[in-house]
């Protein structure tokens, strides 16, 4: 069957975001949009016949009710078919779906988050009662999250997200090729700081959850994610006072020499900062899915990596991505005030020459998921059907002949780079 959108005004808005984020790019075409994102045939696929090696997780509603709401949770159960590891079979366990995810949830293929009662431990990741599924719609490799994650893991960014790729059947339909990977929050296994005397925040323009601020000297948006549920909003001052401080410093007319520097944790702000350009995520302009985070007694550090839907502007045949790969991101000023540190600069050219080899390395990473998805990329796009799609080897192709231009250019650029971007 054709899907139409029912909300357009929600559409509208929609559009005008994806049109904000494409503007740091070549855009291949005008109708774009509409051809590649929500003119999809849905096409039936026989659950039984899936066999693309990968693990198959279950999930009927109770009553077979759908999903339609990002807030409200449904009563569901949940089995694994663990693939190739049968150590990762889970029979039928109790747990509460809802949709999530901001322009993303209005795409055709939904992503979704799970909720056990207890926390559960799923392909071997430490126990925790929130889990998301990720359905990369809009990802012609179905591998972008997954290869930026898979590069904050060399970097040896901390509490990088891990990223099993799953067949999905809802209610007895299949859904699709989905990433299931762990929800952004503080806990073991996740972002593992103190509950009370640490935080966790959300640097995004949808500016939509409470508690929320704005930061005094570079009006970042940010949602507090930890400590939660305070009763007492004061409860949540030292967060404000920490990061306010912070940008307060870095607009400072002495900066940099004035101590902002003892507030950061310098080597996780560059390299997230690295992994961004790399990828060349245009969301870190607005910014959007940024986080924070600091521990008990320690300093501000920048991380977990999240949300690569705006990455990878890379040359694809007919796709919605971009075709340059030798430009600078486009970054809140927040993020571009730190090239104006010299020291910084010296440690962001640091970081990057003793990470080359691992950040060159991930075209056989590429290589590697491509050939692990083989199979699922051909059901899922049996399932949604893009408009004039090509085949999936000239995406990885793109994919990979992108990647070595951008890691090629940047290596030349940041080892010229200067005091500032």
């Amino acid at each position: 069957m054709k899907l139409s959108f029912k909300y357009p005004v929600f559409g509208l808005v929609i559009a005008v975001a994806f049109i904000g984020i494409i503007s740091g790019c070549d855009m291949l075409s005008d109708h774009i949009w509409t051809e590649y994102i929500w003119k999809v045939e849905k096409a039936p696929y026989d659950p039984a016949a899936l066999d693309t090696g990968l693990p198959i997780i279950r999930i009927e509603t109770a009553g077979h009710k759908t999903i339609e709401s990002r807030e409200n949770y449904l009563d569901a159960v949940i089995s694994i078919n663990g693939g190739p590891n049968p150590e990762h079979n889970l029979e039928e366990t109790p747990t509460t779906i809802r949709g999530r995810g901001n322009n993303t949830w209005w795409y055709p293929k939904k992503p979704y988050r799970l909720k056990f009662p207890e926390k559960q431990k799923l392909f071997g990741y430490d126990k925790a009662k929130s889990w998301v599924l990720l359905a990369n719609h809009q990802d012609p490799t179905l591998i972008m999250n997954t290869v930026t994650f898979k590069l904050g893991e060399k970097m040896k960014l901390p509490y990088t997200n891990h990223a099993v790729h799953v067949e999905l059947i809802l209610n007895g339909v299949y859904e699709g090729s989905y990433v299931l990977t762990e929800q952004v929050q503080v806990g073991k296994g996740r972002v593992d700081i103190d509950e009370d005397d640490g935080f966790l925040v959300e640097l995004d323009s949808y500016y939509d959850e409470e508690p929320k601020f704005t930061s005094i000297s570079s009006q970042l948006p940010i949602m507090i994610k930890s400590p939660e549920d305070l009763t007492d909003p004061s409860g949540y001052d030292f967060v404000k006072d920490s990061i306010n401080e912070l940008d307060r410093l870095v607009f400072a007319e002495d900066f940099p020499e004035n101590g902002y520097r003892d507030l950061i944790d310098i080597d996780t702000f560059v390299k997230f900062l690295i992994v961004n350009e790399a990828v060349g995520n245009s969301e870190l302009s607005y910014p959007k899915s940024a986080y924070m985070y600091k521990d008990k007694g320690g300093k501000i550090c920048l991380g977990p990596l999240w949300d690569f839907d705006g990455a990878f502007c890379y040359s694809g045949s007919g796709n919605i991505y971009f075709k340059n790969s030798d430009y600078h991101i486009s970054m809140h000023p927040f993020f571009k005030r730190f090239f104006d540190d010299p020291v910084f600069v010296n440690k962001y050219k640091a970081i990057w020459k003793e990470n080359y080899n691992e950040i060159r390395s991930i075209e056989q990473f590429i290589d590697e998921k491509a050939a692990e998805l083989e199979k699922s990329q051909g059901a899922n796009f049996t399932v949604w059907q893009w408009l004039n799609k090509p085949d999936y080897s000239t995406e990885i192709s793109d994919m990979k002949a992108w990647w070595n231009a951008r890691v090629t250019y940047l290596n030349t650029e940041i080892n010229q780079m200067g005091s500032g971007l």
